[in-house]
């Protein structure tokens, strides 16, 4: 067995502690395999893998603190269990896995909800404070170009508020319903002096309507060229690669 494939496996084993395909890709004999089951067994192994779970579950749960402190302790703990148990919660790239934790909670919670409307909160300030930090502001002289493509900005988000941000928590313990309508819209993008606005309503109709990419000649069909190079300038919509 090489080497490179013995450092798989055994990554694969403290990672995806409940998989059973830790060995896929890998050519072991029988001996080989014999050993790994074994291994799994030792006391040695299973205090290490009890350190690294707690761990990635302590980094999860740090990362996404105000959702989940906001959710009852069996649902944030089955939530925690599930992603750790993909294999989930090690990256070195911690900002990029944070997304993809709230992006995995805003899965399992209802839409509309203002559960919801906290972890997307989370998720779009997390989201717009990293792309500052190597946001640069576009040269928006490609908009005079009608068959230009444009696209939502990947660290930009539209959260829909149904409370106030204050009176949120009291409004998912107390299991408030939602009203008919949000109360508040936020807009979230890197290049904001605060990282938000509260949009005008051209503003989000080209934010819906950008829903997937569109040329400007579409847009201006119903949109200003003055709103396009503002949102384009604070990162809002982006040009497609």
């Amino acid at each position: 067995m090489a080497l490179i494939e013995y450092q798989t496996v055994l990554g694969r084993m403290l990672r995806e502690q409940k998989s059973e395909t830790q060995l896929r890709g890998v050519s072991l004999n029988e001996r080989e395999s014999r050993y790994f089951e074994k291994l799994r067994e030792t006391a040695e192994f299973r205090f290490y893998a009890s350190v690294q779970r707690s761990w990635c579950i302590a980094r999860a749960a740090k990362s996404a603190s105000l959702t989940l402190s906001l959710l009852p302790p069996e649902k944030r703990e089955r939530l925690l269990d599930e992603w750790v148990d993909s294999g989930a919660g090690a990256s070195s790239f911690h900002g990029v896995e944070s997304e993809l934790f709230l992006d995995f909670i805003g899965n399992h919670l209802t839409d509309p909800s203002h559960e919801l409307t906290v972890c997307q909160f989370e998720r779009a300030t997390l989201r717009a404070n990293n792309g500052a930090n190597h946001f640069v502001s576009p040269d928006v002289s490609a908009l005079q170009d009608p068959a230009c493509l444009l696209r939502r900005g990947r660290d930009a988000e539209l959260v829909r508020f149904y409370t106030d941000l204050d009176h949120l928590p009291n409004a998912v313990q107390n299991h408030e319903p939602l009203p008919d309508e949000p109360i508040m819209l936020v807009l979230f993008s890197p290049g904001l002096p605060r990282l938000c606005t509260e949009p005008s309503h051209e503003e989000v109709s080209v934010w819906e309507a950008l829903a997937i990419p569109a040329s400007v000649r579409t847009l201006l069909d119903q949109h200003s060229l003055t709103t396009l190079q503002e949102l384009l300038s604070h990162g809002a919509i982006e040009y497609t690669d």
